[in-house]
């Protein structure tokens, strides 16, 4: 019928990132806690020219002290998370700190005033996310989630795609995350993913809120009707191990994720439309800084149905950045700006209600659950 046809686009080169201008002096930032997801965010803030970490907290000053002098030179060590949001110099916080302590620390983080960037999910139930984005509202700071990916270009690039139509219209969205650290006997004994104490959504709400979000995203931020999800691994005291989801939306549209902490470790997303595919293999970390890319494809079905060829495959190659140093400087250009934007609070309710709603379903052996039910569960 076609003969297939292949194109590739030659690479961009990656350019330094130009943040918007902005009033005033650098935004001061204080990290609670010391684990090391808080190096990647040291790390980071190295990349944002408007950003610069002046406080450590953590229960040990030894601690601290160390981390400070190996990740943030020249920042304030403290022996505790209050002393951090006691500090006058501090305008904004990044809380790392495990789940079920986030509330607690971003309910005190708005009380004195300062800026939010939350890890997730945002606590055990949709109700913990809903009272954190309040106090923010109520005391006029900013909120953000720490879902580095939505700040890379390579998204902004995508979504234009998706909204000229040039998939055609949007039926399925697949994703998938997955490590295999379940499978390595000291994490799995160890780490705090695995412990119903202080992440009692497992791989739920460490990888599949990636998933979640990009599939939010892709639906332009519209709510499934109702979700189905299965836990085919848990640990001893119930934390999901293994998870495997189904979202349905309205006119036959819908998305499929899994996420593991007994896999390979994978990473990938695929936007179906009636028409053509857009996939990527690096969905929440990119594999390169030289680069980012995306592929656009369609095919059909050959003669006889003996082969099905592709007509169109692009490769989109992207500028290449460090995303969590992209998200911190547009956290606080925004903060800078002193208009605060609040369609990053509404997209981390709109993910936490329909991670707690798979979770909801998968405590009840995958029923179907409908997100805007979900309340304070």
């Amino acid at each position: 019928l076609f003969e297939p046809a292949v194109f590739h686009r030659r690479p961009r080169v990656a350019t330094p990132f130009r943040h918007p201008a902005m009033s005033g002096e650098a935004v001061r930032w204080g990290i609670l806690g010391t684990a090391d997801i808080a190096t990647k965010f040291c790390h980071g803030a190295t990349f944002a020219p408007s950003s610069v970490v002046v406080a450590v907290g953590s229960r040990s000053l030894d601690k601290a002290k160390a981390f400070v002098e190996a990740h943030a030179p020249g920042a304030t060590a403290y022996d505790s998370y209050d002393a951090v949001l006691a500090d006058p110099q501090v305008e904004a916080i990044y809380i790392p700190l495990p789940t079920a302590l986030r509330k607690e620390w971003v309910l005190k983080a708005a009380r004195a005033k300062k800026h939010v960037d939350c890890e997730k999910p945002l606590g055990h139930t949709f109700q913990d996310a809903v009272d954190c984005i309040q106090a923010c509202r109520d005391a006029g700071v900013q909120w953000m989630d720490n879902t580095m990916l939505m700040h890379h270009p390579r998204q902004a690039e995508m979504k234009e795609l998706l909204q000229r139509g040039e998939l055609g219209r949007i039926k399925h969205v697949v994703s998938s995350f997955s490590l295999p650290c379940g499978n390595w006997e000291e994490w799995a004994s160890s780490n705090i993913r695995m412990n119903a104490k202080t992440e009692p959504l497992g791989c739920l709400g460490d990888l599949g809120w990636y998933c979640t979000r990009i599939t939010l995203w892709a639906y332009d931020w519209e709510l499934p009707q109702d979700v189905s999800c299965h836990f085919l691994e848990l640990t001893d005291d119930g934390v999901p191990v293994t998870a495997h989801a189904l979202l349905r939306y309205s006119d036959g549209r819908s998305a499929t994720f899994d996420c593991s902490f007994k896999c390979s470790l994978r990473q990938w997303a695929e936007v179906v439309g009636e028409k053509r595919t857009m996939t990527w293999d690096d969905l929440c970390i990119p594999q390169s800084l030289e680069a980012t890319k995306y592929t656009v494809a369609e095919a059909t079905i050959a003669e006889r149905g003996i082969t099905f060829p592709k007509i169109f495959s692009e490769d989109h190659h992207c500028a290449a950045c460090v995303q969590h140093g992209r998200l911190i400087e547009n956290l606080s250009t925004i903060i800078r700006s002193g208009q605060l934007d609040e369609t990053w609070a509404e997209k981390s309710l709109l993910t936490q209600r329909v991670v707690i709603a798979c979770y909801t379903s998968g405590n009840v052996g995958g029923s179907w659950v409908r997100p805007s039910d979900v309340g304070g569960q």
